[in-house]
């Protein structure tokens, strides 16, 4: 039994046993809770006053769309496209997805497996017979879809947001070098978002169609549904009406990171659209314009037979279909059960969230120009609740409405230093912060500090989060870097000797050393160092 028929069964299975999601909706309560408010009449004034009110908090800078029984009731256009020359947000900007571009790669595959091009049974050594044979001939197209091939995600290495992600790489040879670790788990057991995989569909994709990702999109995609403002975004291309975009720092903003957007994040990530031209591909979605129904079926079904990973919920069955994710949402008013199927995106200056409420035939797409700094998460959790409230609106449901934005962690820390000392911020962050997951939960702020010449607590901040995580040779890196940089040369020299036993291979390491040396003997000496 190949793997979409297995998926097919499994998806009836699962309908039978927990009733479908055509449950009916509780009657609403007589009197709201505090902080919910009626939709009324005038549905089209409820989501501008949401958006306005997103868009006023300084959380949301973008464009919104919202489409109900086929139709778009409400788009409208918020903040900076480009904050330096002041220009302003319009429909018609276009925006990264960052991995909203999985569904579109998704579609790609499953018109080749249509066409029968490709077989979600096929692996990944079918197609690129350099890839290694251990693991390749035991992940298929089913498992790369589904995230569950067991790859690591490069996404998760401490040097892909501050040295991979800047690179230009060969696809192939981002394959071999950042695609192709020792598996995490066994293929087909367990459900772990994974970028790597759809990097490896979109190089299958060209192989088995002999002509780019790009291509493809615009000549089964873009093209036949009239997406004239969508694309693979790469930086060099002059685009008309790109937004720029920016972090959403504690101190402020600033323009985002570089990042290299061909061989990563690639078919992972890297397309860009409108609010207008995703209305188009919602449309599409729902017709056989692109596929026929029992493939656009095998996308929308969840693979229940896996658990998922911690990180990603920990639930004990999957959600994620094939580039979609697939679940019910009950309002936590009227009990209304909706069937989402959405997908989301982050990436260096941009949030993306696509919201398709099939039953309903509801559409939200919300695009925005602004990301998070590095530990924080504000930014990201305002565009996933204005597009879940936008949903409530559209399906008649009580909404909320944005609160005022709270200080962050790293403004509350920095604020703390200045006005009790940094002993006193680091005991109140082990009472009550927020660790990062991959460490250095106080980075941002020690960065502050030492910008404005207040080198001891800066430092001292470092040292508190490398106690914290003390084998993360990125952290050991930057703090060896901040001492050289700010004359702390003892512990310049034994930070990098850290570093060595950590990362013996390092190339780092050696460096700091070495001109920590050098200048500890001129100072020594009494010499100058020119």
């Amino acid at each position: 039994m190949n793997a979409m028929f297995r998926k097919l069964l499994s998806s009836l299975m699962a309908a039978a046993i927990i009733g479908g999601p055509w449950l009916h909706a509780e009657e609403a309560p007589a009197s709201l809770p505090q902080g919910y408010l009626e939709v009324g009449s005038d549905k089209v004034e409820a989501l501008r006053r949401l958006c306005r009110a997103a868009a006023e908090t300084g959380l949301f800078s973008g464009a919104v769309l919202v489409a109900d029984q086929g139709e778009v009731i409400y788009r409208e256009a918020f903040g900076l496209a480009n904050r330096e020359w002041g220009i302003p947000n319009t429909i018609d900007t276009k925006f990264r997805l960052a991995s909203v571009s999985k569904p579109f790669c998704a579609t790609l595959v499953m018109q080749l497996v249509q066409e029968g091009t490709l077989s979600l049974d096929d692996t990944i050594s079918d197609h690129l017979d350099w890839y290694r044979e251990d693991t390749g001939r035991r992940i298929t197209l089913h498992h790369l879809l589904a995230h569950q091939s067991g790859i690591p995600d490069f996404t998760a290495r401490f040097d892909y947001r501050g040295t991979v992600s800047k690179l230009s790489f060969d696809p192939d040879d981002f394959i071999r070098e950042h695609c192709s670790g020792d598996l995490l788990h066994e293929p087909g057991t367990i459900y772990a978002y994974c970028n790597a995989g759809y990097v490896i569909l979109g190089r299958i994709i060209e192989k088995a169609t002999r002509q780019s990702f790009e291509r493809n999109l615009e000549e089964r995609i873009f093209g036949p549904l009239g997406m004239k403002d969508s694309g693979y975004d790469r930086n060099r291309t002059i685009l008309e009406k790109r937004a720029s975009g920016y972090t959403r720092g504690p101190f402020g903003y600033t323009n985002a990171e570089y990042m290299e957007m061909d061989a990563s994040p690639g078919a992972a990530g890297s397309l860009y659209s409108t609010v207008e031209d995703l209305f188009l591909w919602d449309r599409a979605l729902h017709a056989d314009r692109l596929l026929e129904k029992n493939y656009r079926d095998l996308m929308f079904t969840p693979n229940r037979d896996v658990p998922e990973v911690k990180a990603a919920g920990g639930r004990p069955q999957s959600r994620y279909g094939y580039g979609w994710n697939i679940y019910t949402r009950t309002h936590p008013v009227t009990g209304k059960r909706t069937r989402i199927v959405n997908h989301g995106g982050a990436i260096n200056g941009f949030r993306a969230m696509m919201d398709r409420l099939v039953e309903d035939d509801a559409f939200v797409v919300v695009l925005c120009n602004q990301g998070d700094a590095p530990g924080e998460s504000e930014v990201w959790r305002a565009v996933v609740n204005l597009s879940t409230e936008l949903g409530h609106i559209v399906t008649g449901q009580p909404y909320r409405m944005p609160g005022k934005p709270r200080p962050t962690q790293a403004r509350r820390m920095y604020e703390m230093v200045k006005a009790e000392g940094v002993e006193a911020a680091i005991a109140w962050f082990e009472a009550k912060g927020k660790k990062a997951a991959w460490g250095g939960s106080n980075v941002v702020v020690a960065d502050r500090l030492l910008e404005e010449g207040r080198v001891d607590e800066g430092l001292r901040l470092l040292e508190f989060d490398l106690e914290a995580t003390p084998g993360k040779p990125w952290l050991l890196r930057k703090i060896a870097r901040a001492c050289l940089e700010n004359g702390r040369m003892e512990k310049a020299l034994a930070f990098a000797e850290r570093g060595l036993e950590l990362k013996p291979d390092d190339e780092e390491f050696p460096r700091i050393r070495k001109e920590a040396m050098r200048e500890t003997e001129a100072e020594g000496s009494g010499a100058s160092v020119p």
